[in-house]
């Protein structure tokens, strides 16, 4: 019987990760997985909050996919002259959001980050579970061993 599984990630992502992401996706599938994400094949007349709230109660297991949204880029400077210039890199806010609402419903969780994401969730150490960090812009990164590994130990806790 195929596994129910919320799927966060943004509505919009940048182009070099589309391909790597519909791979990803269609291995869910194969793999038994069901995706379910609001706005792409789900949809709702209630606020996007209650829609994700309710969704999420109708799977058992999510999966948080973050990838970069907002960068924001700054120059260290000391008396006036240029010393480093340092970029940091955010997930879309909704991952924060969306993974609490699973956390809550006490479904497996499992969290992917591309190189560079951070903050809240993504930080290792925040929920008390792994956080896999990866190119999410290689095609193939599903299949890598390390994922496979967290993949199926995760996949052992689904009810």
């Amino acid at each position: 019987m195929p596994i129910g599984v919320f799927l966060s990630r943004p509505t919009v992502i940048e182009k070099r990760f589309e391909t790597p992401y519909a791979a990803f996706e269609s291995y869910l599938l194969r793999v038994g997985c069901n995706t379910h994400r609001l706005g792409a094949d789900q949809f709702t007349m209630d606020s996007p909050l209650t829609g994700v709230m309710n969704l999420i109660k109708t799977c058992q297991a999510a999966i948080i996919l973050g990838y970069p949204q907002y960068k924001v880029t700054a120059v260290l400077s000391k008396a006036g002259k240029h010393q480093q210039q340092i970029s940091v890199v955010f997930p879309t806010p909704w991952n924060h959001i969306e993974a609490t609402l699973a956390f809550n419903q006490r479904v497996p969780v499992l969290v992917i980050a591309h190189e560079g994401v951070s903050g809240g969730i993504f930080d290792c150490g925040v929920t008390g579970e792994y956080v896999h960090t990866t190119k999410l812009n290689r095609k193939d990164w599903h299949k890598e061993k390390g994922f496979q590994g967290i993949f199926q130990e995760w996949k052992k806790r689904i009810k």
